[in-house]
């Protein structure tokens, strides 16, 4: 059988280059197979702990576990009236403000 590869190597030494680089591939491939295999064990471990969570739970429950379940999201609040300020008020706090602007235009230039 003919080596594929140039002859300024010996023969041996090319198969060797051949045999490290699929070896490598193959170190590659194992390591990305552990990776995924490790997401898929904590998925499982996420599902189990979901299925076996029938009772009450300490603590607030996560987004997706109240949204699935129908619950209403709580309000964040009451309504409150809106603050109605006098025309007086009003324009005492533009021209408070006319005045921080003035002073950092002037702190500016």
């Amino acid at each position: 059988m003919q080596c594929p590869f140039p002859r300024t190597l010996d023969c041996s030494v090319r198969r060797g280059m051949v045999f490290s680089n699929r070896f490598m591939d193959i170190m590659k491939m194992l390591s990305e197979l552990r990776s995924e295999r490790s997401h898929i064990e904590e998925a499982i471990l996420v599902l189990e702990r979901l299925a076996r969570g029938h009772g009450r739970r300490r603590g607030r429950p996560p987004k997706g576990m109240s949204e699935s379940r129908g619950q209403e999201q709580p309000s964040h609040g009451t309504p409150t009236k809106k603050r109605i300020i006098s025309p007086e008020a009003r324009a005492k706090m533009a021209e408070a403000q006319r005045k921080r602007w003035a002073a950092k235009k002037k702190a500016q230039a």
